[in-house]
């Protein structure tokens, strides 16, 4: 065999033999990347829920204006503070104050009925009232920027 041929095989062979370590190296780094995501999403989750929770207790203890503030501009334009107390205060009014509160579902969404696209969460929270048992709240937050902001609420 020639010494051009030799070169040839010793290239050939030398690129098959570091094709295991890059096929692992790819593996490993899609492996690390989809153990990432779930991260990532749990973080999300809890940025959001972090958000939801500090507005229901704006609104648990009474602090409309707080709540408006820290609302999504989606919740903001067609509610005033004033608006967001008499809607949410008299919807509230008869259940007295909150016992407990509950997670029991949350689903992410790219698109709410009569909001523009972008992220959303849909907490569902089982909640104990001092006058009633049994109580759902729904809280949407929607993702403005890098901010969890909740543009809606609702009570059963």
């Amino acid at each position: 065999m020639s010494q051009s041929s030799d070169n040839y095989l010793s290239r050939a062979n030398a690129s098959t033999a570091k094709e295991p370590t890059m096929s692992k190296t790819v593996t490993v780094i899609v492996a690390a990347m989809l153990l990432l995501l779930p991260t990532h999403a749990q973080s999300n989750t809890n940025a959001a829920e972090a958000a939801v929770l500090a507005w229901l207790e704006a609104i648990d203890n009474g602090e409309y204006e707080q709540a408006w503030e820290s609302s999504s501009p989606l919740l903001k334009r067609p509610l005033s503070p004033h608006m967001l107390e008499r809607t949410i205060g008299a919807a509230r009014r008869d259940l007295g104050a909150v016992q407990s509160r509950r997670r029991v579902r949350v689903i992410r969404d790219t698109s709410m009925p009569g909001a523009p696209p972008g992220d959303y969460m849909v907490f569902t929270f089982q909640t104990q009232f001092e006058n009633r048992t049994g109580g759902v709240e729904t809280i949407t937050p929607h993702l403005e920027g890098d901010a969890w902001k909740v543009s809606g609420y609702y009570i059963q």
